[in-house]
């Protein structure tokens, strides 16, 4: 197989696009041109072709993906589903043709340079996550442990950084129903304050502590 063209792209002069055969192959940046000594009329195999596709990847999927965390934090869970769907968005724009086991290559190289430079860290986003739910819409442990979960966090993370963080969550109850209802009273009959503290993730034991603490002030 000939490389048969080498066409700069219209968008982006730093690019290329690549025929091989008179057929579209894929676009490849000047770096990847450099390190494969690129030129037109090159023959090249299957291997090398797939090599050659396989590093412009690599590249233009960091590089989105540290695009996709500039924007805002992201666990490591997220960041591979955002790759993924990239890929799949992508297929017949970026490339024609790739397997499976290529695109897992590529993204678990993506996620392990992001890891070696810290752009990635999913103890450190629980943290944030945390400390900004306790300042703007404070939270039960259980509702943040849940949240956590869902964003891909792992149990041993979560329960580790809500043990650091959440060394009084009684306090953190009493803020959220304070923002909430002010200087008003609550009894065990007030069903609509009670089921407000339990959705905020508040377990019936600090509830009960609180009421309890509450009556004793009225008396």
């Amino acid at each position: 197989m000939k490389i048969t063209a080498l066409e700069t792209q219209k968008r982006d002069s730093s690019r290329l696009n690549m025929y091989i055969d008179e057929n579209f192959f894929c676009g490849i940046s000047l770096n990847v041109v450099a390190k494969f000594g690129i030129y037109k009329g090159k023959e090249l195999s299957d291997n090398e072709l797939n090599e050659i596709l396989n590093a412009e990847l690599r590249e233009r999927f960091f590089d989105r993906a540290v695009s996709f965390l500039v924007r805002s934090p992201k666990t490591e869970f997220q960041v591979r589903r955002y790759l993924r769907d990239l890929a799949f968005k992508k297929k017949g724009k970026w490339f024609k043709e790739i397997s499976k086991e290529d695109i897992s290559a590529i993204e678990d190289f993506v996620i392990k340079k992001l890891l070696e430079y810290e752009y990635l860290n999913d103890e450190k986003y629980a943290q944030l996550f945390v400390e900004d739910r306790i300042k703007n819409k404070p939270r039960g442990k259980n509702i943040l442990y849940g949240e956590l979960i869902s964003k891909g966090v792992s149990k041993d993370i979560v329960e580790k950084v809500l043990g650091e963080m959440l060394g009084d969550e009684y306090a953190i109850l009493v803020s959220t129903y304070k923002k909430r209802f002010k200087d008003e009273s609550i009894s065990f009959e007030d069903r609509k304050k009670i089921d407000f503290l339990r959705r905020k993730g508040f377990s019936w034991d600090l509830i009960e502590k609180f009421i309890n603490d509450e009556s004793s002030k009225q008396e």
